[in-house]
């Protein structure tokens, strides 16, 4: 009986997989882009920066006019490379040592003044589900969870003690909307609830907090699931996104026109999520 009924999974797939093939439309994806100086005289640090949704948003953030932007990576050369290509500035170190990441930000924002953090730093598993293990477990967790609270806890005292009305903006998934099966989506639904908790500690303080929540992006992590050089996609969109479509967005969401959203974490999916679990 197993074997019949993989055989008849395996045909529906199939049909599924031809079904959506016919339903692509192929002509090229335009992504518009949005020209301003909504950022004009802020500055921001983007965590993840130097590569993916990350360095999307960095870049828009210079072309939105903010007067420094700086990028975080541990990988030492990219992200020096990229900081050059940019023309902004960056810190080499790893998130989720938490004491030295808090040690060393602190120490670099003394004599600063941060309006802008980005957490956009974030891993993704890929051990089978009755597979996972406590260190991937913890990789996970400590990078897109544990790194997120800290380093915003840092910002919003840098924030409160100089009186920034500032904004503070996690990037989140589409996978925050699925149930909780792995570590990757447990890890989105708790950055909500924090991107939540820090809402309602902050707003008080002039402090906005959000998130976006993005589907499924043509960036260095979604290798393996988009074909090279397409967006093409089976999601209710029947395409990924482009990383500047989220930075377009995160713009708006940390200039002064976001001021009045709180709390809130903006599903920006393509139907991922919210309409479908699966997409």
């Amino acid at each position: 009986m197993n074997i019949f009924k993989k055989i008849y999974n395996g045909a529906v797939n199939a049909a599924k997989s031809a079904l959506f093939q016919k339903l692509i439309r192929r002509e090229p994806v335009v992504i518009r882009d949005v020209t301003t100086n909504l950022l004009s005289g802020k500055s921001a640090i983007v965590t993840g920066g130097n590569s993916g949704i990350g360095y999307a948003i960095a870049k828009k953030f210079i072309e939105a006019g903010a007067e420094q932007v700086t990028i975080i990576g541990r990988n030492a050369d990219k992200t020096k490379s990229v900081a050059e290509e940019l023309g902004c500035s960056y810190l080499v170190l790893d998130v989720t040592d938490i004491d030295a990441m808090v040690n060393i930000v602190s120490a670099y924002i003394a004599n600063r003044k941060v309006d802008i953090l980005v957490n956009s730093a974030g891993v993704l598993d890929k051990e089978p589900w009755l597979e996972k293990t406590s260190k991937g477990f913890d990789v996970v967790m400590n990078t897109n969870l544990k790194a997120a609270y800290f380093m915003s806890q840092t910002i919003a005292k840098h924030m409160v003690s100089k009186g920034i009305h500032g904004h503070i903006l996690n990037i989140s998934s589409s996978s925050s909307k699925r149930p909780g099966w792995g570590p990757y989506q447990l890890s989105k639904h708790a950055l909500n609830a924090m991107t939540e908790g820090f809402a309602h500690n902050l707003a008080c303080h002039g402090i906005t907090v959000n998130g976006i929540a993005p589907g499924i992006t043509a960036t260095p992590m979604q290798d393996g699931n988009l074909e090279e050089g397409s967006l093409t996609y089976n999601n209710p969109m029947r395409r990924a996104q482009s990383p500047e479509e989220i930075a377009n967005l995160a713009v708006f969401m940390v200039s002064d026109l976001g001021n009045s959203i709180i709390g809130d974490t903006v599903m920006m999916t393509g139907g991922s999520g919210n309409l479908s679990i699966h997409g």
